[in-house]
């Protein structure tokens, strides 16, 4: 008896198509229907070829259905990304006197709250999901999660070895340090709102690396992952120059290259990016980088 399931047989790819009896098929009506018919059937059989339902990360899997799918199978609901605080003073002997009216009560909240997006949401389940850091916490684990959470675009797996955070522990305190991006603001509101996994003994700090404007000279707060010299790296690379950013020289910029700007390109960015096509004079664009003799300027 053969195997019944086999994940080296692909599933049936094409339906088995209706059709008309020999007596009907001189109708172009009714042929059109059954035309019709066998279309849709096939458009069904390829969406749920091309759509596993377990297989989150799949393009194919978005909004309604990533929602159905997290909750239903895997029971994760989609996260509230919130920064919200909020305090009530009700009754007598709860608060100093003279802010609010006798034994009255007072509500008050600040900050914000937004349901996630279907990416973060996604690396939210793979976090939760994963099985391949084992089951046992330590560095190790958490440094593959939080790396898997920055860099794994829709909650894909990511090369944890490449471009590791910086996390140490002080008593029951991690703290993590990283470049500061969209992806790390959402990491930190996700753990404070327990929508990650993590063991509650322990609690975040977070350190933002980014850049700053100093006197028109781009610096950074922390090295972090950029390189602190400019041996051994190729031409148009950038490197932490004791605070200052950088850039090895050897590349002659292409003017059609788009401009960089202060304030967009984050800390990551640009080290993804280089600085081999930044202007070597002054653009006259404010918020522009330009390169000034091999420091990163601010026009």
């Amino acid at each position: 008896m053969g195997n019944i399931e086999s994940f080296s047989t692909l599933p049936l790819q094409s339906i088995i198509p209706s059709y008309l009896y020999k007596q009907y098929s001189d109708d172009e009506d009714l042929q059109a229907f059954v035309d019709a018919f066998n279309s849709i059937t096939q458009g069904y059989l390829t969406w749920y070829n091309q759509t596993p339902l377990g297989l989150y990360t799949s393009p194919n899997v978005t909004g309604p259905l990533l929602d159905w799918i997290g909750n239903g199978v895997y029971g994760i609901p989609r996260p509230v990304l919130s920064t919200q605080t909020s305090s009530t003073i009700a009754g007598y002997n709860t608060a100093p006197y003279n802010t609010v009216p006798y034994n009255g009560l007072s509500h008050s909240s600040s900050g914000t709250a937004e349901i996630a997006s279907d990416d973060i949401y996604k690396r939210v389940m793979t976090w939760n999901l994963y099985r391949g850091d084992g089951q046992v916490f330590n560095m190790g684990w958490l440094k593959n999660r939080v790396n898997r959470f920055l860099n794994g675009a829709n909650g894909s797996d990511y090369t944890v070895l490449d471009s590791p955070p910086s996390i140490t522990v002080s008593g029951n305190v991690f703290t993590i340090t990283s470049f500061q991006d969209a992806n790390f603001t959402s990491l930190q509101e996700c753990l404070n709102n327990g929508a990650l996994a993590f063991p509650f003994q322990y609690t975040f700090s977070f350190v933002n690396i980014g850049f700053f404007n100093d006197g028109g000279v781009l610096w950074m707060t922390a090295p972090l992952n950029y390189p602190t010299s400019p041996a051994g790296l190729s031409a148009g690379s950038v490197w932490y120059n004791g605070g200052a950013v950088s850039v090895v020289p050897g590349v002659t910029p292409d003017p059609a290259a788009p401009p960089v700007f202060f304030g967009t390109i984050t800390a990551s960015g640009l080290l993804a990016l280089g600085g081999g096509n930044l202007p070597l004079t002054n653009p006259g664009s404010t918020g522009q980088l330009w390169n000034n003799g091999g420091v990163i300027s601010i026009a």
